[in-house]
């Protein structure tokens, strides 16, 4: 267990640098296209393909690490009246099926990244790259929503109430 949680540190430190980087990358590239367009009456076109791309990623990998803290939105209107001991076997519960849709996400980017041998219409990148974000923010989700069933379920009792 430390060596996963010490594994799962170093993973969500790169998680936050990734994230950091592509809102910088957003923040620069929507910034630029709206003074190309007022001063120089010229918009980038690649900036939307960019930027949609990395909003995908942003999304994911945001995510998985709120997800790693708990930090999703949840419906705590049945776990929040029942045991302890319910409220752990709930969260296993919820655990696997958040895990079983992680899964589902990556083999499914994983299939977009097989069968699309496209290129963007503008950048005229493989369109692969932008499915392998999703890839990312699935293994990302499937680590973090067991991180945290494991935090959770190791905890003391009386944390619960």
């Amino acid at each position: 267990m430390k060596m996963f949680k010490s594994i799962m540190n170093v993973v969500t430190w790169i998680e936050n640098i990734v994230l950091a980087i592509s809102m910088l990358l957003v923040l620069v590239l929507t910034f630029g296209n709206v003074i190309a367009r007022k001063v120089f009456q010229h918009s980038w076109g690649f900036t939307e393909e960019i930027v949609i791309a990395v909003f995908v990623l942003i999304a994911l990998l945001a995510a998985g690490v709120a997800a790693r803290d708990g930090g999703l939105v949840n419906l705590g209107l049945i776990p929040d009246h029942v045991s302890p001991k319910t409220q752990k076997i709930l969260h296993v519960i919820s655990t696997v099926l958040c895990v079983i849709y992680s899964l589902i996400l990556t083999w499914q980017g994983v299939g977009r990244i097989q069968a699309d041998h496209t290129y963007s219409p503008i950048l005229h990148i493989p369109k692969t790259i932008f499915w392998g974000f999703v890839v990312v923010g699935g293994i990302s989700l499937t680590l973090h929503f067991i991180e945290n069933c494991l935090d959770f379920c190791c905890r003391k009792e009386e944390t619960h109430e």
